[in-house]
């Protein structure tokens, strides 16, 4: 299976959460959000810049840049 930033992930993609290459701040954040590994999301809005808005364990979450390139996922 093909792994990329959640960032390059298209509108209307799925993936499931592999890991986040950042610091412990960052990683901690997530969690609360309850983005973790094996977390599967669906991307409902990527126009190229600005926030991403993505679908989670039901909840829609927005997300800045920089952070979604942080997290990894697995393409679905």
């Amino acid at each position: 299976m093909r792994t990329l930033p959640l960032a390059l992930l298209p509108e209307g993609g799925k993936g499931m959460i592999r890991g986040v290459s950042g610091g412990f701040g960052i990683r901690r954040r997530l969690y609360e959000l309850g983005l973790t590994e094996g977390t599967e999301i669906y991307v409902l809005r990527n126009e190229g810049r600005g926030p991403i808005l993505i679908l989670a364990r039901g909840a829609r979450l927005a997300l800045g840049r920089g952070v979604a390139m942080k997290i990894l996922v697995e393409v679905m």
